[in-house]
């Protein structure tokens, strides 16, 4: 059984494919053994050419990545909901498309293995310079995640919030998680996730580790533009997380965030981005009763 288990998803971009299979052909080569286990989720027809890239990019390691199909047009999610069903890792890292790994991430992680953690946020760094953006976030007033300017830069340090491009966690604490919602991200969701999860997480008093020299790549220029469907989708989830974790002291940082979103639609698109608004209102309704038939509560996420 592998110690560590890495879950990407392919959408059909050739570059961000290249950039993944050559950070893990790098990491198994540095890491040394065991072999790692690798799963890539393809979504549609241009996920999987770029899956076959991955593949072939780490051809000659001991890697032998797995290929998982997922239909076109499902969301990131999801897909990586499904590869993590695949994983037998003691520790599951599950990373976005514009997502890298540095060629001593698999050295250091395993020394971090050794230590007291739930989650491990790992640093990310940024486009060619290396800049460290951030790996921590945490949840404001109005209960979205922002990013913390500036991380812990030498000690690791308990935080709040990683950051939702690159999650690493337990086996244990996936398996507690899986049995609350159903996958890693909120099994209902299409799309996001990642307030939902470290709300679980801040609920289930776990514990997540930011370490500043256990670092990923995030490519500048390669976030993925949201679609109309995908921002109302977004805006539909932040609202049922809410719905499911607040407390009656959290309803003033809701009200102010549901204004921040009608606010951000209105500039973006007008009377366009106010019925994109509303019509989120309708999917959170849909998600909400969705969850709560499957679980029999919509609280807590099933805590």
């Amino acid at each position: 059984m592998p110690d560590v288990s890495i879950v990407t998803v392919t959408f059909g971009d050739l570059e961000a494919a290249t950039r993944v299979g050559t950070g893990l052909e790098a990491v198994q080569r540095t890491g040394g053994d065991p072999p790692i286990e690798v799963v890539v989720v393809a979504v549609g027809k241009a996920g999987r050419t770029a899956a076959d890239a991955v593949v072939e990019l780490t051809h000659g390691t001991s890697l032998r990545p797995e290929v998982i199909e997922a239909e076109a047009g499902t969301g990131y999610a999801r897909a990586a909901n499904t590869g993590v069903a695949r994983t037998s890792g003691d520790v599951v890292v599950v990373a976005k498309p514009e997502i890298s790994f540095h060629q001593r991430f698999l050295r250091r992680l395993r020394i971090e293995m050794a230590e007291a953690w739930d989650f491990l946020a790992p640093a990310v760094r940024e486009g060619e310079s290396g800049k460290v953006a951030t790996g921590v976030s945490r949840r404001g007033k109005t209960h979205r995640l922002t990013p913390v300017e500036n991380p812990p830069a030498r000690i690791p340090e308990q935080v709040s919030a990683g950051n939702g491009s690159c999650v690493v966690v337990r086996r244990s604490v996936l398996e507690r998680r899986v049995q609350a919602v159903g996958g890693l991200f909120e099994d209902a969701y299409e799309t996001g996730g990642d307030l939902d999860l470290f709300w679980w997480a801040e609920h289930q008093q776990l514990v997540v580790r930011y370490v500043p020299n256990l670092y990923v790549g995030h490519a500048v220029g390669q976030e993925v533009v949201q679609t109309a469907l995908e921002r109302r989708r977004t805006m539909a989830n932040y609202r049922v997380t809410v719905w499911k974790y607040a407390d009656p002291k959290d309803v003033t940082g809701w009200l102010m965030g549901e204004a921040a979103f009608l606010g951000e639609e209105l500039a973006i698109g007008g009377l366009s981005g106010l019925a994109r608004y509303t019509g989120s209102w309708k999917d959170a309704v849909r998600t909400g009763r969705e969850i709560k038939r499957r679980r029999g509560t919509l609280r807590r996420g099933g805590r």
